[in-house]
């Protein structure tokens, strides 16, 4: 079962990877300034 739910996140990764760098960069802005 876990697998499958990282296979599932995986096959997603054009979804999620804009994501998370979006929030890495709003906080990295956020503990530079």
């Amino acid at each position: 079962m876990k697998t499958s739910v990282i296979k599932a996140i995986f096959s997603d990764s054009h979804f999620w990877v804009p994501m998370v760098v979006l929030i890495v960069g709003l906080l990295l802005l956020l503990w530079l300034h």
